[in-house]
This record gives structure tokens, sequence and C-alpha cells, in this order.
């Protein structure tokens, strides 16, 4: 219950129970209604005006130019190159030969098989036979690994393409996937030479080079489109939102309106 009047500023007793004012018979309640409305429907219209730009972004960054598509098309396909062989092991112990393609789901694949072993991992990180050969194979994997999560995060930061450090991102991003592609390729070679020289007769691999050429590529074509996309620099479309900044009385909507109703009365 109001404690005045907002009219006359009569001070309401407990006994006025009535919803008019018993000084100058306005109702309380509904008294300024209109005006506290129109308040607040020119708060919701500021807030949306102020965010209005950030949308125009996000949609310019997505479906704002032909070259937006093409960069949300190519964004995941990095990854797909992680699923080619990246070459073979075989390994031939007393009872037990094994030959196999390994690409980045059969890694994941083999440790949820055998479980992940921590304190077997260390004493094969510093065995004095194996050890080199698996610290190249733990470089490896931990470089494709991180290819795949920065790609996913590179993927997801397409959504701020239009923001001021929009490009730097896009352009970065690939520039250290092909880093991480190219230190997972050296180190799983050198595996490979390390561990057949260290286990003759009992470990053999290959290395296949078009998994890492495809994530480079791909990777390389992204930079490519990122930078013609900044050489044509597009630019973001914005709506125009800027009358809804201004108080409602003083929009020029609002003044053109109150003119033409004083024009045809």
């Amino acid at each position: 219950m109001a404690e005045y009047c907002p009219k006359c500023n009569y001070k309401l007793k407990l006994t006025d129970w009535r919803p008019e004012c018993p000084k100058c018979g306005v109702n309380v309640m509904y008294y300024g209604i209109e005006d506290r409305l129109r308040e607040e429907a020119d708060r919701a219209e500021y807030q949306h005006a102020k965010s209005q730009p950030k949308y125009d972004r996000l949609k310019f960054s997505l479906i704002g130019h032909p070259l937006s598509i093409v960069r949300i098309v190519l964004g995941l396909l990095p990854i797909v190159a992680t699923l080619l062989p990246m070459g073979t092991v075989n390994y031939v112990l007393p009872y037990l030969e094994r030959n196999a393609s390994v690409n980045l789901v059969s890694i994941i694949t083999f440790i949820i098989d055998n479980g992940f072993d921590v304190d077997l991992i260390l004493k094969a990180l510093g065995s004095d036979l194996v050890g080199t050969g698996m610290i190249f194979w733990a470089v490896s994997l931990v470089s494709l690994v991180l290819m795949v999560v920065l790609t996913l995060v590179g993927f997801f930061l397409l959504t701020l393409s239009a923001a001021p450090k929009g490009i730097v991102r896009n352009i970065t991003i690939p520039v250290i996937g092909i880093v991480l592609a190219t230190v997972s390729f050296v180190s799983y070679n050198l595996m490979i030479n390390n561990l057949t020289e260290a286990l003759p007769g009992i470990f053999t691999g290959t290395v296949n080079p078009a998994a890492y050429i495809v994530a480079v590529l791909l990777f390389a074509v992204i930079i490519a489109v990122n930078v013609i996309y900044k050489k044509k620099n597009i630019q973001v479309k914005y709506k125009d939102v800027s009358e809804f900044l201004l108080p409602y009385n003083e929009r020029p909507s609002t003044l053109a309106k109150l003119a033409e109703k004083e024009a045809n009365a």
C-alpha cells in the first residue's frame, strides 16, 4: 500500500482503505500508470538498442557473407584428418602378434579397453630401452589432442569473428593448428624409428603422412579464407536502433506522430 497519494501527496492512513485518495479522489494504484509503463518500455527498448550491435555481429559472423558460411563449413574439418590413419604399428611377442592402424579413435579405444595405467605409463617413459620412443609417442598424442581441442575452440569462436580481434583469432588458431599437426607428425615418425631400433624383430611401424598433410592443408585453407575476408574489408551490417537510445518523447518518430496529430486536429 502506498504511504502518500501520488497526485496531492496526502499522507494515507490505515483507515483509508478505499483505492481512491480521500482528499483528491484519484485512484492511488493506477495514477500515472501509463507514464510508468512508458518508462519501463523505454528501459526495455534502450537495453535492446544496446545489445542489438552484439546480435548484428553474431549474425554477420555466421551468415552475414558467403565467406562467413565457408568458414563455418571449414571450421570442424581438421578434426576429420585425425580419423585418417597416421600409420601402422606391428609388434610380435610370444604367442601374440598384432598389426594395427593408428588414428585418434583407435588410440582412445585402446586406452579405454586396456585402462589408463599411470604407473605403467611412467615406467615406460622412464625406461632405458623404450623411454625415448614412448616420450615421442606421448608428445605426438598430446599434440594431436590439443589440435582437436584447438579446432573445437576455434569453431565456437567463429561466433565472435566480427569482434575487433576476431580476425586475429581466426588466423592465429589455424596457425597453431599447423604447428601442432607438424609436431605430432615429426614425433610419431621419431617414435617409430626409435622403437624399431630399440626392439628389432619385435616392433615395426609405418608412417602415413596423408593424415597430417590433409590437416595442414585444411588449416591453410582456413587461413586463406580469413586473409581474403580481411582484404575485402567486409563490414558488419548494423541495424539502425539509435532512435531507441533516446527517451520516447525525444524520438524522431514520436515527434513526427505528434506533429501529424496536431496538423490533423
